[in-house]
Formats: structure tokens, sequence, C-alpha cells
């Protein structure tokens, strides 16, 4: 794979680009995680509260639906800060560590983890998959990777021929 002059201030020397990805996650019930059950719990809420009205509700019953309404935008916010952090993050896999960035305001951050800690690669079934295959082990066991990676297959792949 060659490089580019951004990849060469970021690379260390003799070090190759094996994948290079970003996160693209689609709305899927697969993802409920990142979306969460709170919008499904509101509009619930919603539906109980217009079920009342049209049986039993009179006219200054309105309000019922406002609850629900402003319950949505809890987990509406914190669905679109995440999605705006996805959109600002980028992946590398190199033959000697693993990159994270965050391109936001201008600025990149990078975040670099060295191969001894690779675990076995699970592959999660979000919509594109996430793939874990980092591991450390601190006060409880975190394992992490790269999450709804459209090219799943070819980075597994290349951390089988690391791992080998």
């Amino acid at each position: 794979m060659t490089t580019s002059p951004f990849w060469d201030k970021v690379l260390e020397p003799n070090e190759k680009l094996l994948w290079t990805g970003r996160p693209k996650p689609r709305l899927h019930w697969r993802n409920w995680r990142l979306y969460g059950t709170a919008p499904m719990a509101a509009l619930g809420l919603m539906g109980a509260a217009g079920v009342i009205l049209a049986t039993r509700g009179m006219a200054g019953d309105v309000w019922l639906l406002v609850i629900p309404a402003v319950l949505v935008l809890i987990p509406v916010r914190a669905t679109w800060q995440q999605l705006n952090a996805y959109a600002a993050t980028r992946y590398a896999l190199t033959d000697k560590r693993t990159l994270f960035f965050s391109v936001a305001d201008g600025q990149t951050r990078i975040k670099a983890h060295p191969h001894t800690a690779l675990c076995p690669a699970i592959t999660r079934q979000t919509v594109p998959p996430s793939v874990v295959f980092l591991h450390y082990k601190t006060d409880k066991t975190e394992q992490f990777g790269f999450d709804y990676v459209e090219s799943g297959e070819a980075l597994l792949g290349q951390l089988e021929r690391i791992a080998s």
C-alpha cells in the first residue's frame, strides 16, 4: 500500500500500512446499542397517551403527548453526539500498531496501541460488522476494536497475518 505525505508523518520508520477504514454505522435494529432503547420507550409512551386521549381523553389532556416528546430529545442528543464522534473517527492497522484517529476542529489526534494488546478477533454482528481485537487487563477486562467497518473481511485477514 503506497502512502501519502500524511502517512509519512504518522508512520514510524520501516512501518507498513496494512489497512485503513472508518466507522459507517447504519440505521438497523442490530445497532440498537448505538441508538438506544429510549426512543422506542418514548414512542410507546406516545402511543399509550394517544390511546388514552382517543378513548377517555378530554380536550385539555393533549399535554400527555408533550412528556414523551421531551423524553425522545434526551437519547436523540446522545445518539447525535455519538454519530458525530464516529464521523470524525478513522482507523488504521500497520504491521506494528493499531491506530485510532479523531479528526475534528482542524486537528487530528492519534491513539496508538501496540500489537502486544492483540487478542483473537471477534466479529460483532452490527451493520456493518464491528471487529473486537484489542485487550487490556485492568481492574475490569476491556476489549475493543474497530466499530462498524465495511471492509471487515479484509481487516480480519490482516489480523490473522499479524497473529501468525
